[in-house]
């Protein structure tokens, strides 16, 4: 059996073909691999990331707490502060539990006016509004109290 020329022509055009089609399946399996390893390394930084983040977010809440314990802040300006933190931190049951008082006298006093609308109002309506604040952060008093001395030992890892 003997080949013609064009049947040889052929199957080099055919064996070309394939090398070319191997190469470029190659070339593209390396640019997967190289994608993926990228994706792990960026989903690796994100975690060690947001872990800083509760860290920091933990430590902070450590100190609006101590500073609470100390009297060096209202009850109000700390569950304002230790409720926005607590949305950056994984809570245990434990934890969640002296979390939520803060979390509750936020809610409670959200509708007083901070910073610049604070600023804007008149001494009659701050009075009024200080009033009806330190009624709200009466009843919630002991609760926020002794969920800061716990808070102050949270677990800083």
């Amino acid at each position: 059996m003997s080949i013609l020329p064009n049947e040889t022509l052929l199957l080099v055009a055919a064996g070309i073909l394939l090398l070319a089609l191997a190469g470029y399946a190659a070339y593209l399996g390396l640019q997967l691999r190289k994608r993926r390893q990228q994706r792990e390394t960026s989903e690796s930084e994100l975690l060690e990331e947001l872990q800083e983040r509760e860290i920091n977010a933990r430590q902070s809440v450590q100190i609006i707490a101590r500073a609470l314990v100390q009297k060096d802040l209202s009850e109000t300006e700390a569950a304002m502060r230790i409720a926005w933190l607590s949305q950056q931190i994984k809570l245990s049951d434990d934890e969640t539990q002296h979390f939520t008082v803060f979390q509750q006298l936020a809610a409670a006093t959200a509708h007083i006016p901070i910073l610049d609308d604070w600023a804007a109002l008149d001494k009659a309506e701050k009075r009024r509004l200080n009033a009806e604040r330190e009624g709200i952060e009466v009843s919630y008093r002991d609760f926020i109290q002794a969920s800061a001395v716990e808070l102050v030992s949270i677990r800083l890892e």
